[in-house]
C-alpha cells in the first residue's frame, strides 16, 4: 500500500512539474480540443499553415514538372527547416494544369517565450518533425497571346487537413483560395534584359477556425509582381497578402489575420532542369525570415 502510495506522489510530481504551462490567463476559444488556446491565424502559426500564395504571372505552363526542395524559415525563438514536393501536370498544355504541391515534413524548434505567446499547450521539447500540410490547385488561361489586352488565367487551390495543430505549425481544417491574374510582357530587342512582365492577381482567401462562435476567417486576396528575364536568367519581385475580417478581434484579441509578404526569387532555365534560389520576409503578420532553393526536373506527360 506504501509502495503504492508512494508511485502515486511521484506520478503526479512528474505530471505538475513536466507542465510548466500557466493556461489561467490564456483566451479559450471554445473547442475541446488541447488546442483550443490557439489562435488560427497567419500571425499566431508556422510559416506554412496559411501561405501567400506565390505568383503564376497569368500564364499556365505548357510543360509538366516535377519540384524538390528545402525551406530555412527563422524568427527569435522559432527555427524551421521543411521539405517541399511540387508535382505540375500541364494537363492541356497552355490552357488547363493542375498542381498538387506541399510540405511533406517540416524539424522544428520553439522556444517557451513563443510558446506561451502563441498559447501552445506544450513545452519546449527540442527538435521535433511533423508532416505538413497537402494543397491541390487547379489553373485556366483564359486569354492569352492578345496584342490589347493581358493574359488572363483562374485559379482554385484548396488545402487538405494532412498537417498537426498540437504546436501551431499547420491549421489541421480546410483553407481555400480563388484569384483572377493578369500580366503582360514586354519585350525588348536591345539591351541586357530581354523581357520586363508585370502581373497582378486578385481574389479571396477563406480558412476554418478552431472558435467555436465563428468558425470561419476569409478576406481579400491582392498581389503584385514583376519579373526581369535576361536570356535564361529571371529575377521575379512580388509583394501581397490577404486581409482577414477577423473571427477573433471581437473578444479583445489582435487578429493576426493580415499577412502581408514581400518575395524576391532568382530562377535559372534548362532544357530540363530549372533551379530557383527565394528569399521570402514578412512586413505584417509573417513573422519569419525564409530562404528556398528547389530543383525543377520538366517532362512531357
Amino acid at each position: 500500500m506504501r509502495l503504492t502510495y508512494t508511485i502515486f506522489l511521484l506520478f503526479s510530481f512528474n505530471v505538475l512539474w513536466s507542465q510548466s504551462r500557466n493556461t489561467g490567463e490564456w483566451f479559450n476559444y471554445g473547442s475541446s480540443h488541447i488546442s483550443k488556446w490557439i489562435q488560427v491565424a497567419p500571425g499566431k502559426m508556422g510559416p506554412n499553415a496559411l501561405p501567400v500564395p506565390e505568383m503564376d504571372y497569368a500564364l499556365v505552363g505548357s510543360r509538366s514538372s516535377v519540384s524538390f526542395g528545402g525551406h530555412l524559415n527563422i524568427m527569435e525563438g522559432d527555427t524551421a527547416f521543411n521539405s517541399y514536393l511540387d508535382f505540375y501536370w500541364a494537363v492541356a498544355p497552355g490552357k488547363v494544369a493542375v498542381r498538387i504541391w506541399g510540405f511533406p515534413t517540416e524539424t522544428f524548434r520553439i522556444s517557451n517565450e513563443v510558446r506561451n505567446e502563441r498559447q501552445i499547450y506544450y513545452d519546449d521539447e527540442g527538435w521535433s518533425t511533423t508532416g505538413g500540410d497537402l494543397w491541390i490547385s487547379t489553373f485556366i488561361q483564359l486569354i492569352k497571346n492578345h496584342n490589347s489586352i493581358p493574359d488572363v488565367t483562374l485559379n482554385y487551390s484548396m488545402k487538405t487537413t494532412t498537417g498537426s495543430i498540437l504546436h501551431a505549425r499547420y491549421t489541421d481544417s480546410p483553407a481555400h483560395y480563388f484569384y483572377t491574374a493578369a500580366g503582360k510582357s514586354f519585350f525588348i530587342e536591345t539591351g541586357f534584359l530581354n523581357e520586363i512582365r508585370l502581373a497582378a492577381m486578385g481574389g479571396i482567401y477563406i480558412w476554418q477556425t478552431n472558435k467555436v462562435e465563428m468558425a470561419q476567417d476569409e478576406g481579400p486576396l491582392f498581389e503584385a509582381g514583376i519579373k526581369l528575364r535576361h536570356k535564361a536568367i529571371s529575377l521575379y519581385n512580388e509583394a501581397g497578402g490577404y486581409d482577414g475580417y477577423g473571427a477573433y478581434g471581437y473578444m479583445g484579441v489582435e487578429d493576426f489575420n493580415k499577412p502581408l509578404v514581400y518575395m524576391a526569387r532568382l530562377t535559372r532555365e534548362g532544357e530540363r532542369f530549372d533551379w530557383q534560389l527565394e528569399y521570402k520576409t514578412g512586413w505584417i503578420d509573417y513573422n519569419y525570415t525564409t530562404v528556398k532553393l528547389e530543383l525543377v526536373y520538366h517532362f512531357n506527360l
